[in-house]
């Protein structure tokens, strides 16, 4: 993730997945993400980059943080959905999204008033 984003940006949060099989060299200007200095399976890695790409973490963030730098303690407070969800967000179409988000929360909401 860029730990800087222009105002003009669409996205405050911009992240993507790197896939690397070989040692890679990356700068000082992005935010990684990583299990105990490991790398996160590929399947999660995706859910959490359309999760962290979604409209709703886009407001979220604008509403609570109101610099266009996004460091780690922001992004160590923000919610996150489950595991579960996290890798059924991954196989979510890139242009559903916020659609697949908000399915996520509905069917939460669901669960909830059935029990």
């Amino acid at each position: 993730m860029k730990r800087f984003s222009a105002k003009e940006e669409k996205k405050r949060i911009v992240s993507a997945v790197l896939d690397v099989s070989a040692p890679t060299a990356l700068d000082n200007k992005l935010n990684y993400l990583h299990t105990d200095g490991q790398g996160i399976n590929g399947q999660l890695a995706l859910g959490i980059h359309k999760w962290l790409s979604s409209s709703r973490v886009d407001q979220y963030f604008r509403i609570f943080s109101g610099h266009t730098q996004v460091n780690t303690g922001d992004l160590r407070s923000l919610p996150f959905p489950s595991k579960s969800q996290l890798l059924r967000l991954a196989d979510a179409e890139d242009s559903l999204v916020d659609s697949a988000v908000e399915d996520l929360f509905s069917y939460s909401d669901q669960s909830k008033k059935a029990a």
